[in-house]
């Protein structure tokens, strides 16, 4: 049974539905970190084919978060957000029984589409319910709770299920339980359609995706060797060039629309432009660094899927309780201290992330991940709050919308830009490393001596040798992968340390007194 609107409990019944709707898209992105090679080698699929899986899922993300807003306010916001679970519960269950190239793309789709409703509706629905007083406890827990949660425990439930069940049983559980939350979200929440006269700025929102498309699909295929060219690719160079024109199209499609889908007036706020860029660069952090721990442990250090998925616990909880540390805290400290100290700790786990090497274990990646959860879970909420501030009352939905799109879109071209940043710094590290791999020197002798010597009791004399040769050059190779990821998270932390600057001058010049962005109507 709907509650009634003059229920004191809504407002919280209402947080919790959010929180776990939240939790489920979050546990389907940890399936896909920690089962990407268990899917890829099960289904046979290509180089290009497996980067189409991730890409596909964040271009369906990132295509449906513009156009959540209008639409929300148009056809409601319970039942965009029943359409967002439904669709995204389809796309798991699509995954679940996935045979071949083109079931598993398209349900990496449909997921997208539908946790793009997901996250940016979810937040919108707690702007508009939950009591002003309020609203840092409902946006600190559904950071901490849905996001620190879902990794904490997601991780390590995906991992057990990928390498003890199979894959397909966690993309299945999420599916029903996904049935489930659609059901419980039907019964608790009621409709909220403030109604809008003014039409879909539809060949605004075709310009901003063809934008966001054809920039993911260039910083995505321009390292790998789809094409023999590289970045020089006819094909690479046309997806710049159309994404050029086409963010110019969006900016002059805008500024003239009455409801555009990028709502340019927030960002003329510079108290809000700048809190949108720091939860863009806290954005980049959220899934990238799971992402890249698990690869290192999976690929480089050469873990098992279940022990690589409990950097997840560390990593998760330590989100989570930070987050609920700021909620406490933010009463009694100003809201750019918290956010300043956790950026302050996020960079400092970007650098420390240099004395990983190839002996690296569980405990010192754990350690680094839970100083990186801390950060964000310190500075994400506040960040989000402070932005909020900066805007009228009556323009909240539409700011927590926009705020949801740029924490998404960190994401998304974080994945790219390491990706871009590991492929350039690899190549320079495997030169370096492979500087003393000369016959002519005494060292390389006799450490090549004795690698042999460990394959002789297996194996003949002369394939002893040829052993000892590939796994000196899969050493090196792993070394070069795992610097050029430090190198990475290094340039992460430069650049949020120039955002964070700029914050803090926006900060000093007008510390407490964030003034309301004016409306149009005045």
């Amino acid at each position: 049974m709907i509650l009634k609107s003059d229920d004191a409990i809504y407002p919280w019944i209402l947080l919790v539905n959010v929180l776990v709707v939240t939790f489920l898209a979050v546990f389907s992105a940890s399936i896909t970190m920690i089962a990407n090679n268990s899917i890829t080698g099960e289904l046979a699929l290509s180089n290009p084919k497996e980067v189409w899986l991730t890409t596909l899922y964040l271009l369906g993300a990132n295509t449906t978060v513009p156009s959540a807003n209008w639409l929300s306010e148009h056809f409601g916001f319970k039942a965009m957000f029943i359409i967002g679970i439904v669709v995204f519960s389809a796309g798991s269950l699509l995954a679940a029984v996935a045979s071949n190239f083109w079931m598993i793309a398209l349900a990496r789709f449909a997921e997208g589409l539908g946790a793009g409703f997901i996250f940016p509706v979810g937040l919108a629905i707690l702007a508009q319910n939950l009591p002003k007083e309020s609203l840092a406890l409902g946006f600190n827990l559904y950071i901490g709770a849905a996001f620190g949660g879902g990794l904490a425990i997601g991780l390590p439930l995906a991992g057990y299920l990928t390498q003890f069940h199979s894959w397909r049983e966690a993309f299945l559980l999420a599916a029903i339980l996904g049935a489930l939350v659609a059901v419980a979200t039907w019964a608790v929440q009621r409709e909220h359609r403030p109604g809008v006269k003014e039409r879909f700025d539809f060949f605004g929102f075709l310009a901003f995706v063809t934008f966001i498309a054809s920039l993911l699909i260039g910083l995505t295929y321009g390292p790998i060797r789809s094409t023999d060219e590289g970045w020089r690719s006819p094909w690479i160079i046309g997806c710049f060039v159309t994404a050029l024109a086409s963010l110019l199209v969006t900016l002059w499609i805008e500024k003239r629309h009455p409801k555009p889908v990028m709502p340019l007036e927030l960002l003329g706020n510079p108290g809000f432009a700048v809190g949108a860029a720091t939860v863009f660069l806290l954005g980049t952090s959220v899934f990238a660094s799971a992402t890249i721990s698990i690869d290192y442990m999976v690929n480089a250090l050469q873990y098992e899927k279940y022990v690589s998925s409990k950097i997840g616990l560390s990593y998760g909880s330590t989100l989570a309780l930070s987050s609920a540390f700021a909620n406490f805290a933010i009463k009694k400290v100003p809201v750019p201290v918290l956010t300043f100290s956790g950026l302050t700790l996020l960079v400092g786990s970007y650098f420390l992330n240099n004395i990983i090497d190839h002996n690296t274990g569980l405990q010192q990646l754990s350690w680094i991940m839970a100083l990186r959860g801390t950060g964000l879970g310190l500075a994400l909420g506040p960040t989000t709050i402070q932005a909020m501030r900066a805007v009228p009352e009556h323009l909240a939905t539409t700011a927590a919308v926009l705020l949801t799109f740029f924490r998404q879109v960190g994401g998304t071209y974080a994945g790219a830009m390491i990706g871009i940043l590991t492929v350039r710094r690899a190549i320079f590290h495997t030169a370096r490393f492979s500087e003393p791999v000369n016959e002519q020197l005494p060292g390389y002798r006799d450490a090549f001596g004795r690698i042999a010597n460990r394959f002789y009791s297996e194996v003949s004399g002369e394939q002893s040798m040829h052993q000892a040769k590939i796994a000196l050059v899969k050493n090196i190779e792993n070394q070069a992968y795992i610097q050029a990821l430090n190198d990475a998270l290094i340039f992460l932390g430069y650049i949020t340390i120039a955002v964070g600057l700029i914050l803090l001058i926006i900060n000093l010049r007008d510390w407490y007194n964030i003034k309301p962005l004016e409306s149009k109507d005045g």
